[in-house]
């Protein structure tokens, strides 16, 4: 473990601070910039504990999921013997990388271990290693710690949110020097003279800036902290010896320096160069019997940019003995790497033949990559196991082009034999990317060398998607810890509109949850979970992989939520990763969803057709999967033109094709299409059966979202389809009810920093901290701009909305008033802002009412179907149970938005009520109509359904009671029993 700096004040705020985090939380995170003291903060507080602690300082090699495992199985097993090999051993039994961080997690069981991991930024972009800290965080028993120091924010995924309370956090200003801190810290270097309020106001408490005084620099313009940090390492640096400055340098490849270890780079007098530096005051820091060192991170990148600075010969003599170090010591993927630096091709390629296979079996995907790619210029034949090696990283990354060069190279006789086990899967990944470059019939040829066996079901499955044979039946996922023939089985039950169970990643290991994230994304967005859709969206918004989920499922997401701007620039990013991976069927689906773009967004037939005409010369047509893609944006592009007869033939083909497929994805938007066909044609009948093919279809699937998008294209399809069904509880007039009253569909993934609360009484929260406006009528006008269009109104408007129109003095000051208070009891950044005559909020990231997510929730749950839409629309039910729209304000505007929220509820408890009765939930639907008959009494459909339950029950009273009793109330508003409902009784009593 590093222990402080030569001179650094002892702060005993901070540490008990952090001692207090540690008692109360498992995870404790401490972030902030680099040189704000983190580490010293951590090691001071830990130093004291009679605990034992294993401390991991990353330097970015292990971004790869499996390295940053084996990394911390050897942090902890130095402190923890239990925990030996427990990582190792889990992930050569196959186990995913999950399960096995966890299991290391739970091998410490009793240790009262405090696993300290350092310069965690470094690994903050990879996602899979994020997932490994995650699973090891979670299952860490209880008096264990896990503490993660980083220079930028780093969010593990702890599960249900009541695991977010075993984190506790430490921030940038509580690791800042306060005046008296930086003047016992300066008092320490010798510097008292300093003023220490001075120093601490011009750095903002920063610990290096105030140390070692480069904050004089930044003198009367503002603080770069950039240029700050560079003065402070090169003027530390420049004012060593020569000999101390190569020492350095030359030894700035070992993360911790040792005699030992800078001898075997080179420096022969390492002893008398650190006994003199361990003398002077630097950003390093010291091992109790000063005979290690660790150099600051930021210190360190400084070094480091030092050494390649060197003369060439210098710096491959220093490099070659780094590796020899790497070898030695048994770390030969860092060995390789370095290997690669100096071109050493060989030499690399000798040692990456033997760690190639643990690196991918770990899905360290990047890095092998890299190493592929370092080595082709080898050309050699590969083994069996490293062409098995070459096909999974050409899987994992979406690039079908590494296993085309491959067979275009050495044909199929590196294949593995029939009797290794890794025989069917190679074969199958071959015929990926076989199928993938357009050489289908290769890839058939190829699969038919397979005995009967599930793996040849798969390879059959996705080369049936470009033959238009009727494909087997479909494989079973694996029982067994999975590979990337799962993650294959899930992409193509998505393309088979097999969504059940896709939408659920928390039930997937690593195969499936991180190289299926697209598919998990495409399903909930296909299942109408556009808010779940976007959480996993949002976070790998930033990755270059996977392919799929920037080219179509981005394009897909922002086309829902009507972002244009967003979906364009998609379709942009998802073409330039598109071109790296040689995918003739990618570059198609790429193509298709921008027609789809040009025909939804704006009804623009000519660009789409332009687009449609490149999607047919790149060989869509060649393709089933694509070919009824075409054809289904073709049909739609033609009857938007009014050219029906031809957009009847595309589409007719187009069904046809999917029904012999067995492909349900895009059905029903198809269906819907060729209904709209076939009415304007004069086949009614056939229009009537097709529109309920699309209904049947959306049902069964779960894809009712779809079948909206399509609707909402042709809404006349709708119409009709509700006018055959003599009852008003058809699922066709559900659809249409959803379709007229369409509320725009808003997600938001963060939690708003401003949440006001507009359910019975009204309150307001700004970071989670409750905050009360001096005046009532500021939260009224911050209630009327969140609902405004675009959150803007003008000042004509809030004094008509919420001063009865008093357009005089008392009127305007008063709204002076109102905004003056709600923008002192706002931080900045989130008051209204004011533009000539109106005023603006910020948008739904920062700000929102609890009112409108609700109503948010309803609109959403209309394009959801069974248990997904119950349970959406109970989740808004409950928010507005604490009491009415602003129940103590009286406002005319108020009135009537609280009585046009109390009729939306009203709707989704009658919705909620037939799916729980659909469901036969009997008792949760009769809950929930009888609330709904007493809010309003009148309502025919509720009535309909009670006698429907009461039926259910087997209580004919019961029915004839509520028959009476629904007479009762139309005979308060005179008018007689619908004919609808007498036939129900009539119906239900035979």
């Amino acid at each position: 473990m590093p222990e402080p700096a030569k001179g650094v004040v002892v702060r005993d705020r901070l540490s008990q601070r952090l001692r207090g985090l540690l008692d109360r939380h498992t995870v404790v995170n401490v972030f902030a910039t680099a040189g704000a003291g983190k580490t010293t903060a951590v090691a001071l507080a830990v130093s004291d504990l009679d605990r034992p602690v294993a401390w991991l300082s990353l330097d970015g090699t292990e971004q790869a999921a499996g390295r940053l495992l084996v990394y911390l199985e050897a942090a902890v097993e130095a402190v923890v013997p239990s925990a030996a090999d427990v990582a190792t051993d889990a992930l050569s039994s196959s186990l995913h990388i999950g399960e096995a961080a966890g299991l290391l997690a739970e091998s410490l069981q009793g240790s009262r271990l405090i696993l300290v991991c350092d310069n965690v930024e470094r690994i903050a972009s990879d996602e899979t290693c994020i997932a490994v800290l995650s699973s090891f965080a979670r299952y860490l028993p209880s008096g264990v710690n896990l503490v993660l120091i980083s220079r930028v924010d780093v969010r593990l995924d702890l599960g249900s949110t009541s695991e977010r309370d075993r984190v506790g956090e430490l921030v940038e200003s509580d690791l800042s020097f306060d005046a008296q801190e930086a003047a016992a810290a300066l008092r320490t270097i010798g510097r008292a003279d300093v003023n220490p309020a001075q120093a601490v106001a011009a750095t903002a408490g920063w610990v290096t800036g105030v140390l070692f005084e480069g904050w004089r620099h930044a003198q009367s313009r503002e603080l770069d902290p950039d240029s700050l940090r560079s003065y402070v390492a090169a003027n530390v640096f420049n004012s060593l010896s020569p000999a101390e400055r190569t020492f350095l340098v030359h030894t700035s490849l070992l993360e911790e320096v040792s005699a030992q270890g800078a001898r075997a780079l080179g420096q022969d007098n390492a002893a008398q160069v650190m006994a003199d530096l361990r003398a002077r005051h630097m950003p390093v820091t010291w091992s109790s019997d000063g005979s290690r060192m660790t150099p600051h991170p930021v210190f360190r990148d400084f070094l480091l940019e030092a050494l390649g600075r060197e003369n060439a010969k210098t710096l491959d003599a220093v490099r070659r003995r780094h590796a020899e170090v790497l070898i030695a010591s048994g770390a030969h993927e860092e060995a390789v790497e370095e290997l690669l630096r100096l071109g050493d091709l060989e030499a690399a390629g000798r040692l990456a033949a033997a760690a190639l296979p643990s690196l991918v079996a770990r899905m360290d995907f990047a890095p092998a990559a890299r190493w592929l790619d370092a080595l082709e210029a080898l050309a050699t034949t590969p083994t069996p196991e490293i062409g098995s090696v070459i096909l999974r990283v050409a899987f994992a990354l979406e690039q079908c082009d590494r296993g085309v060069a491959l067979v275009d190279r050495h044909g199929y006789d590196w294949l593995p034999k029939p009797e290794t086990p890794e025989c069917e899967e190679a074969h199958v990944l071959a015929c990926w990317c076989l199928w993938h470059s357009g050489r289908i019939d290769e890839a058939r040829s190829l699969a038919d060398r397979l005995p009967p066996s599930r793996n040849r079901l798969i390879a059959q499955t996705f080369i049936a998607l470009a033959t238009d044979e009727e494909p087997p039946s479909f494989p079973e996922f694996s029982t067994t810890p999975s590979g990337p023939l799962d993650g294959l089985l899930m992409r193509l039950a998505f393309f088979r509109g097999r969504l059940e169970g896709l939408d659920d990643p928390g039930s997937f290991d690593p195969w499936r949850t991180i190289l299926g994230g697209p598919w998990v994304v495409a399903a909930l967005r296909a299942t109408g979970r556009l808010d779940a859709a976007m959480s996993m969206f949002e976070p790998r918004r930033g990755s270059s992989q996977p392919v799929w989920l920037h080219a179509v499922d981005a394009v897909d997401l922002m086309l829902d939520l009507g972002r244009g701007e967003e979906a364009r620039a998609s379709i942009k990013q998802g073409r330039e990763l598109i071109a790296a991976t040689g995918s003739k069927v990618y570059k198609n689906m790429s193509l298709l969803v921008e027609a789809k773009l040009w025909l939804r967004l704006e009804a623009e037939t000519r660009r789409a057709d332009r687009v449609l005409a490149e999607a047919t010369a790149n060989g869509a047509l060649d393709y089933t999967l694509t070919r009824e893609t075409w054809q289904m944006w073709s049909g739609l592009s033609l009857l938007l033109q009014n050219r029906d007869a031809e957009g009847h033939e595309q589409l007719a083909e187009c069904l046809r094709s999917m029904q012999k497929g067995d492909r349900h994805l895009d059905l029903p938007t198809a269906a819907v299409y060729l209904a709209e066909a076939q009415w304007r044609l004069g086949l009614e009948d056939e229009s009537d059966a097709t529109a309920d093919l699309a209904m049947v279809s959306a049902s069964t699937h779960g894809t009712q979202h779809l079948l909206l998008t399509a609707l909402a294209d042709m809404p006349s399809v709708a119409a009709r389809a509700a006018d055959t069904k003599s009852s008003r509880m058809s699922p066709w007039h559900e659809i249409l009810a959803t379709l007229s009253g369409q509320h725009p569909i808003r997600v938001n993934v963060t939690t708003p920093r401003l949440v006001l609360e507009e359910f019975g009484e009204p309150v307001l929260t700004i970071d989670g901290n409750a905050t009360q406006p001096r005046l009532t009528k500021s939260l009224e006008l911050l209630s009327y701009l969140l609902w405004a269009p675009n959150r803007r109104a003008t000042r004509e408007e809030l004094l008509r909305a919420l001063f009865s129109g008093r357009n005089d003095a008392a009127g305007r000051s008063y709204l002076r008033q109102a905004l003056y208070r709600l923008r002192e009891a706002l931080p900045e950044g989130l008051s209204p802002v004011q533009d000539g005559d109106a005023f603006q909020l910020v948008g739904a990231a920062l700000a929102m009412g609890s009112a409108q997510q609700a109503v948010d929730l309803i609109a959403q749950a209309g394009r959801q179907d069974g248990e997904i839409r119950l349970q959406t629309l109970l989740r808004a039910l409950t928010s507005a149970e604490r009491g009415p729209y602003l129940a103590t304000i009286s406002s005319e505007w108020v009135a009537e938005r609280r009585e046009a929220m109390a009729e939306t509820f009203v709707s989704a408890r009658v919705d909620a009520a037939k799916l729980a009765y659909r469901m036969n939930r009997y008792r949760e639907a009769k809950g929930l109509v009888d609330s709904v008959l007493r809010e309003d009494p009148y309502r025919e459909q509720a009535w309909q359904l009670a006698i429907r339950l009461a039926h259910a029950s087997g209580s004919d009273d019961g029915v004839l009671a509520l028959y009476q009793r629904y007479i009762a109330r139309m005979r308060d508003l005179g008018v007689p029993p619908s004919d609808e409902v007498r036939r129900l009784v009539m119906q239900v009593r035979r």
